[in-house]
């Protein structure tokens, strides 16, 4: 670059001379010389630039870095949004280190799912302002993917529990099982024992937790009176959901019940529904027969669905009971 500016002297030369000497001066022999002088430096600017590429990155460097195909740069290079420091003559991209941070911040808005139309608008009218609402807008979506996460989370650990709890149920014995206090958000049903009302019931139940935003990771279970059992038939009265305290706000816990643990008697059967009569009437005839007192209802619960069995005849139906003695 130096070698270059020197070769503008002349040229500087002449014009003070001219302008001193009051001569008249030739300005389109001026002109030419001055344009050869020009491309003279910028050729040489030009060289310069090329040998010491080495302090760039090729096309291959820079995307091994992030893990992506050259064929990303070239896409993001057609599109706007991210282009080379510099385009040798060979037509070869070089990425200087000053753009690794822009990388990975649209990197990171790609992973997020933003579209690259949004980016592009965002770069061509960027600003520290824009930036900051760009990025405050999109760590709200990150927060809420995390809280999405965590219950999933919970919810995967869950089903793997109860998962492995219904491999290991002993079926079609009557046992105790100890059961801690839970959170129950419950609604009421009045209906015919039909399986159309029952269904709808049921989707009505699921719908109010939705709009409580009150997930469970566990299946809705039934609450059977047990005075409602009789010889032939049994009538369901309230449907519920357990959910995690960690999902209680101070506002929804006035929509949820609090179901004392203890002492439950309780019996596994893998036929679905089929024999849920059946097994009512097993247990009040084994607490009769021991003496136990029975709490007032039944508590119906899935335990194996169509995640793990086929078909709802195929279900593993766990059956329980408060009882004291």
């Amino acid at each position: 670059i130096v070698g270059s500016i020197a070769c503008l002297l002349p040229l500087i030369s002449i014009c003070i001379y001219f302008i001193f000497s009051s001569a008249k001066l030739n300005i389109q022999l001026i002109i030419h010389y001055f344009c050869a002088m020009w491309y003279t430096f910028s050729s040489q600017t030009r060289e310069v630039l090329m040998k010491s590429k080495k302090t760039y990155f090729t096309t291959g460097e820079f995307a091994k870095i992030f893990d992506v195909k050259k064929q990303t740069l070239f896409h993001y290079d057609s599109c706007g949004i991210f282009k080379p420091d510099i385009i040798g003559e060979n037509g070869y991209r070089y990425y200087s280190f000053t753009q690794l941070e822009t990388f990975a911040i649209i990197r990171t808005l790609r992973d997020l799912g933003v579209h690259i139309n949004e980016i592009k608008e965002h770069m061509d009218n960027r600003s520290p302002e824009a930036l900051i609402e760009l990025l405050e807008s999109k760590k709200k979506e990150i927060d809420q993917k995390i809280e999405s996460l965590k219950w999933s989370r919970i919810y995967i650990n869950k089903k793997i529990e109860e998962t492995r709890s219904g491999i290991l149920a002993p079926v079609d014995e009557i046992i105790f099982e100890n059961a801690e206090d839970q959170f129950y958000v419950i609604t009421d049903y009045e209906g015919i024992d039909d399986e159309k009302n029952i269904m709808e019931a049921v989707g009505e139940h699921f719908a109010f937790c939705q709009r409580m935003n009150l997930y469970s990771a566990y299946p809705i279970g039934a609450l059977i009176p047990r005075d409602s059992v009789s010889e032939d038939a049994y009538k369901y009265s309230q449907f519920y959901s357990v959910i995690e305290p960690s999902e209680i706000s101070k506002h929804q816990s006035e929509e949820l019940t609090l179901v004392k643990g203890g002492r439950l008697l309780a019996i596994y059967d893998n036929h679905g529904y089929a024999n849920v009569l059946e097994n009512c009437k097993k247990l009040i005839d084994y607490a009769a027969k021991n003496n136990l007192t029975l709490g007032d209802k039944f508590y119906e619960d899935v335990i194996l669905d169509d995640l793990s069995t086929e078909g709802y005849y195929n279900y593993l139906v766990k059956l329980s009971i408060h009882v004291d003695g």
